[in-house]
């Protein structure tokens, strides 16, 4: 066998482990992937802000990261159309920040070889554990599973690291180029990283001062390094072409946004230049918190292990680190700190590489053995290994127990956030209709219609635009909670038309919808006369696919101008026991009083029931009633039917 055959088996002996290492996250990591929202994402943040970007292609929050961005409309666009339309886009869009961390950990691997290597590969088990460990903490396997990019930043870190301690072994001039090129692509998305280029800078000038005598290598370093920021031309064009994604703010030119935009002034205003000892209940203690204490001692001090250079130039960045987290400590600290935790993760393999060395070994007198790598392999050094390997297996459970309920983004139940804008959808409102609803009922179909992409001639409107949607006779709808501002907001003489649960058609005069719905419609309508003036002309049940709700909807029409006001009383019957009703002072989520009711109109009306499992309804009763004024009730009539 010649050496280069022997060369591929060795590295694919080592390599094979990370490989199993990055196979077995990304099923952890896909089958606790997020796939929904919750209410408070929907309003503001790096989360909701990263997925309309990607998808839309519009900039991100400053500054902009346009590199990590098109990166991931490009990811989206090309996943969709292959798990088809109706997929969801959550689990698609935070896939791509599985992606990043999966390459992370891979990174990662590859460091603590590269680290505890001395010719002969490094040791893989402790590569693998350490890996392990540092993929089940909290904050990266909640930022592997979420639309968020601080993955990437962790991946870059480990990236640029690694190809230093490549360098300074082999002294490949490719190595100091993808440097160069990877902090140009820290200057395109996130420059926080970039903290770690000054110790960087005289790692590498330190270790060959002939660098700065080579023109051409510091001219082709320059010009990779400014290749990527280049990305910022889509930025500057996407403030250009869609001034409403410039978000609040007066600017005279494009130009003036875009340099207020990519200096991150929200970011800078968060930092608290104070060197006051003001602890936060995260500041500091989340670090040890997140790493445990035993491997945030361990990791700080295995550190040292690297060899002199190698520590000076880790320790100088934690330090720097550290520092900006201390100005930082009110702000985002603990997201931009994420890459600092895969540096200490790469202390405590150092660390516990150098146990299983000092504890396997029986050294004579005055031998000067390498702990780093080398030794004896005798079975005193096994059992070292087994211990090492048990401790950090310990450090895997508990740091993953703790961390799963946490982390888990999948199915959660608080995620309701795109439940308001399916309810709204659910009810199927005609082309082109602008629907006044709350906040967060807008937000929720503003993603469903944008990002889901169901229904993008849907759109929410503010109660100004609602009153000239009104005027111009277009369709106009309004959600149950939103119905209040109608009267004060929009129109006192509107009326009135339910769609289903959660919509109800608004109109400057008498309507004539088609009846709603498409449930057990019979051949002959369910129709009730109740009075000379009030007919109902029928009466359907279906079940609402958003909330899992039973819903009768009723149509009536108004024969004569109705002269009182009366309520509704809908009731559902299982054999001759009544199982649930629903009472509404007035028609039309009790918006709509009878007596403003216009002869020839046509009104819907729904009524929601949540039944009880396993319930059949077999028979539906509407009622007409009110209340007089010695506080009796007084029935108009009640219609009876048979529901299949």
């Amino acid at each position: 066998m010649n050496v280069t055959s022997r060369r591929f088996l060795t590295t694919g002996r080592f390599h094979l482990p990370g490989i199993i290492l990055v196979l077995i996250f990304a099923v952890v990591y896909l089958l606790t992937l997020q796939n929904g929202l919750r209410a408070g994402e929907l309003e503001g943040g790096d989360l909701i802000t990263h997925q309309y970007a990607q998808v839309l292609g519009r900039p991100g929050n400053a500054p902009g990261y346009p590199l990590y961005t098109m990166g991931g409309w490009l990811w989206f666009h090309l996943w969709r159309p292959v798990l088809g339309p109706g997929s969801n886009p959550v689990s698609i869009l935070s896939s791509y920040s599985t992606f990043w961390a999966l390459l992370a950990l891979w990174l990662l691997y590859r460091l603590i070889l590269e680290a505890t290597d001395r010719g002969s590969g490094g040791y893989w088990p402790v590569a693998f554990l350490s890996g392990a460990f540092y993929g089940v903490t909290y904050f990266f396997w909640y930022y592997a599973v979420t639309t968020e990019n601080y993955s990437s930043a962790v991946a870059w870190t480990l990236a640029v690291v690694w190809l230093a301690f490549a360098w300074e072994r082999r002294r490949r001039d490719w190595h100091l180029l993808a440097i160069s090129l990877l902090a140009g692509v820290g200057l395109a998305h996130m420059p926080t990283v970039l903290l770690l280029l000054p110790p960087l800078l005289w790692f590498v000038l330190s270790g060959d001062r002939t660098l700065l005598r080579r023109p051409r290598l510091i001219a082709a370093a320059v010009g990779l390094a400014a290749l990527p920021l280049l990305s910022y031309i889509y930025v500057y064009l996407g403030g250009a072409l869609h001034p409403e994604w410039r978000g609040s703010g007066h600017w005279t030119s494009t130009w003036q946004w875009f340099w207020a935009f990519i200096s991150t002034g929200q970011g800078r205003s968060e930092l608290t230049w104070s060197w006051t000892p003001v602890f936060t209940s995260e500041f500091p203690s989340l670090m040890w918190r997140e790493l445990t204490v035993l491997g945030t001692v361990a990791g700080v001090l295995g550190l040292a292990a690297l060899g002199r250079r190698r520590a000076a130039l880790t320790y100088a960045g934690l330090a720097i680190y550290l520092v900006f987290c201390w100005f930082d400590r009110l702000g985002n600290w603990f997201q931009v700190i994420m890459p600092v935790y895969s540096l200490v993760v790469l202390g405590v393999a150092l660390a516990a590489n150098w146990a299983r060395l000092r504890l396997g070994a029986s050294y004579p007198a005055g031998d000067r053995t390498d702990f780093i790598r080398g030794g004896h392999s005798d079975s005193r050094r096994r059992y070292a290994g087994l211990a090492v390997a048990v401790v950090l297996g310990g450090l895997i459970l508990y740091r993953g127990s703790a961390s799963y309920p946490r982390a888990n983004m999948h199915n959660r139940s608080d995620q309701t956030g795109l439940a308001p804008g399916a309810a709204i959808l659910a009810d199927n409102p005609p082309p082109g209709t602008a629907v006044l609803g709350t906040l967060p009922e807008i937000l929720s179909l503003d993603y469903m219609t944008q990002i889901w992409g169901r229904r993008p001639d849907v759109h929410g409107v503010s109660s100004d635009q609602a009153r000239f949607v009104l005027a111009a006779g277009k369709p106009l709808a309004v959600t149950e909670k939103a119905q209040p501002l109608v009267a004060g907001e929009v129109s006192a003489l509107a009326h009135y038309s339910a769609l289903g649960r959660t919509l109800a058609m608004v109109s400057a005069g008498p309507g004539n919808p088609q009846p709603a719905g498409t449930g057990d419609r019979s051949a002959q309508p369910r129709q009730h006369e109740f009075n000379a003036a009030i007919r109902l002309a029928d009466a359907q049940v279906t079940r609402n696919p958003a909330t899992g709700e039973v819903v009768v909807l009723l149509t009536w029409q108004a024969r004569a101008a109705p002269a009182d006001d009366w309520s509704v009383s809908v009731r559902l019957a299982e054999g001759v026991r009544e199982i649930a009703l629903v009472d509404q002072e007035s028609p039309v989520h009790g918006a709509y009083p009878t007596s403003r009711w216009s002869p020839g109109e046509t009104i819907g009306d729904a009524y929601p029931f949540a039944l009880p499992a396993g319930a059949q309804p077999d028979g539906l009763t509407v009622i007409l009633y009110r209340r007089q004024g010695d506080g009796s009730f007084l029935n108009l009539d009640a219609a009876r039917f048979a529901l299949p």
